[in-house]
């Protein structure tokens, strides 16, 4: 048996990573869709060279309301992929899917869940960070940012769902129809990889993003860039093959802190 997937991806300034993304999900038997949002980095010139691999590539003026994305790009799904594919995986371009376990590709879970009767998978986010324990002399971020740890509190993560299922997506945390994964899979986050990506992301990139209490934590942050260097020790350690570690020995609010009391 074999699963018609397709990968979805809405990018905006992680070309230095973007090219380990794409070539993730088509490793593991996916078409992949990827929206640019206006990125002003590598980003255009790292989908233009995939693009004889992808699906669908296209260019979203910055202008457009990014709180909209989500819900454009859903219907944009429904009305042309959905009735051509059985599984539709839709990380955050910063996130790589995992299953419950490593003893088997992301995809050979799908295939799985699938047969399961399994129509949508919420995911464990182990959040990776920067330490001074990474080797700058390491182009490919995975490799790089070995250090992590479970954000357990985190809004859920709803990343993968059976195509037929596809509903209007609210940043992928609002579930589906049909029968949910009993055990969740796991998800590799990668939001700050660099010190000067971490400052870029944060002073430029997501600046003004917050929307009521939406996406607050980029204020927090921004109000205290020297607090968000984690010692290496706080975290775990990930070699790329022993299962992920879900104790929580690190509380991510000390970094992301709470929704501001002004609106």
């Amino acid at each position: 048996m074999s699963l018609r997937c397709l990968g979805v991806l809405l990018c905006f300034n992680d070309g230095d990573l973007l090219p380990e993304s794409l070539t993730y999900l088509l490793e593991q038997n996916h078409d992949v869709i990827a929206w640019d949002h206006g990125s002003t980095d590598e980003t255009p010139a790292v989908l233009e060279r995939f693009r004889p691999h992808l699906r669908e590539v296209r260019r979203v003026p910055r202008e457009f309301d990014f709180y909209e994305l989500y819900p454009e790009m859903s219907r944009h799904l429904i009305e042309t992929y959905v009735g051509e594919y059985d599984w539709i995986s839709w990380p955050d371009q910063d996130e790589f899917l995992e299953g419950p376990a490593r003893d088997r590709s992301y995809y050979e879970y799908l295939l799985e869940a699938s047969d399961e009767g399994i129509d949508w998978i919420e995911f464990n986010n182990f959040n990776f960070w920067c330490t001074d324990e990474d080797d700058p002399g390491i182009a490919e971020a995975t490799r790089r940012v070995r250090r992590y740890c479970i954000w357990r509190d985190c809004p859920p993560r709803i990343r993968s769902w059976r195509a037929s299922v596809t509903n209007i997506r609210r940043f992928n945390h609002n579930p589906l129809g049909g029968t949910p994964s009993p055990r969740r899979f796991n998800l590799r986050h990668y939001p700050m990889r660099s010190p000067e990506q971490m400052r870029a992301r944060v002073l430029r990139d997501r600046a003004g993003i917050r929307r009521g209490p939406m996406n607050f934590h980029y204020e927090n942050m921004g109000r205290r860039l020297d607090s968000l260097r984690i010692p290496a020790a706080a975290l775990h350690y990930d070699d790329g093959v022993h299962e992920l570690n879900p104790e929580p020995i690190f509380d991510w609010r000390e970094i992301y802190g709470r929704v501001p009391e002004r609106a």
